[in-house]
């Protein structure tokens, strides 16, 4: 009798150990698949990806001075609520570099038109000729570009970084 009381004891702790492992096998696949799916991870993540093509350009305006803040992508409407946000009371009519008309092609519809890079760090007045408002320091520099043909549209200098730029969790 004692004999079948321990056999079922081990019965008992292999199926435990078992589906112990299979639970654990499974969430690691589920992990792996949403990761790898399109769209899936974190939106931090795909946000500098979808931006990576102009943040050489963003370190060359601040001179490679300061920490990266902030990366996404951002649209019109949001870089005129920022400038307003940020003091400049009528943003430029045209963008400080044109940006070059290209034809829409499927191969580029996950790449934003243009995307919003924060930089912290100490920017004295005329240490970003292009900066905006003209004679502005501060510790936060806001640059937007155009992606998909890497060129400039609007530099902001201001001493804190506007509300409509906060989302939490785009900052790194």
């Amino acid at each position: 009798m004692t004999v079948s009381l321990g056999f079922r004891r081990s019965r008992r702790s292999r199926a435990i150990r078992c589906g112990g492992v299979l639970v654990a096998a499974t969430l690691a696949v589920l992990a792996v698949a949403g990761c790898a799916a399109p769209g899936g991870g974190a939106s931090a993540h795909n946000d500098v990806d979808r931006c990576a093509a102009v943040l050489p350009l963003a370190s060359e305006v601040v001179h490679g001075q300061g920490t990266l803040t902030l990366v996404r992508p951002i649209n019109k409407r949001d870089v005129d609520a920022i400038t307003r946000e940020v003091g400049v009371t009528s943003p430029p009519s045209a963008p400080l570099t044109k940006q070059p008309q290209a034809s829409p092609s499927p191969a580029d519809s996950s790449i934003p038109r243009a995307c919003l890079i924060v930089y912290r760090g100490d920017y004295p007045a005329g240490s970003i000729p292009s900066a905006l408002p003209p004679a502005a320091s501060g510790q936060y520099a806001l640059i937007v570009a155009w992606v998909r043909r890497p060129a400039l549209y609007r530099v902001l200098i201001t001493s804190s970084l506007p509300a409509s730029a906060k989302r939490s969790w785009w900052h790194f």
